[in-house]
């Protein structure tokens, strides 16, 4: 099964965030975006992984968020991967809470890497995946939408890991929380 771990967020988050999607698909670019009720911090993608590792891919994860207690997470900026000239992805940026988030990202890469994940090899950059570009037709306009649009003030609470179970279908992805690890 194809697993990653994340921080989910509230409705209102991703209504906000849908309304940004709604705005920058006016530009009718070749982006495949990501569904509203989909959005999600990924702290860490594992990719394919045996049912049989999920609990200790748990314990891992309920170790990384001691002495975690929960926070507060902002939202601002927006962007692209590897840049805006010529984006791979199209993405909103985090701004109170990144050490915190760098803190568990680096705690699970540590737990995981004992349980044979590799260790990220790029600096770890939080950020909320708006979707993925698949050609760069229309996508000027797309990118001057995207930083025109008055992002909102948008802050929540990270309460939780969840580790997140991803099924591919030609609809879209489907996410199936298998197990929730509370921040202490």
């Amino acid at each position: 099964m194809r697993v990653f771990i994340a921080i989910e967020l509230p409705a209102a988050v991703k209504t906000s965030l849908a309304a940004l999607q709604t705005e920058v698909r006016k530009a009718r670019a070749d982006v495949s975006w990501a569904k509203p009720e989909n959005l999600h911090l990924t702290l860490k993608f594992l990719g394919e992984v045996d049912a049989q590792q999920i609990p200790a891919i748990t314990n891992a994860c309920v170790d990384a968020v001691l002495g975690v207690p929960p926070f507060s997470i902002s939202i601002k900026d927006v962007g692209g991967f590897p840049n805006l000239k010529q984006p791979r992805v199209l993405w909103v940026g985090i701004a109170d809470g990144l050490s915190e988030l760098r803190t568990l990202h680096q705690k699970l890469d540590t737990n995981l890497q004992s349980l044979g994940f590799e260790k990220e090899s790029r600096a770890f950059n939080p950020h909320l995946t708006l979707g993925r570009v698949k050609s760069l037709q229309n996508l000027t306009a797309a990118t001057a939408k995207l930083l025109t649009y008055p992002l909102p003030d948008l802050l929540f609470q990270a309460n939780e890991l969840v580790v997140m179970q991803s099924q591919l279908h030609s609809a879209g992805a489907i996410y199936t929380p298998l197990a929730k690890c509370l921040l202490q």
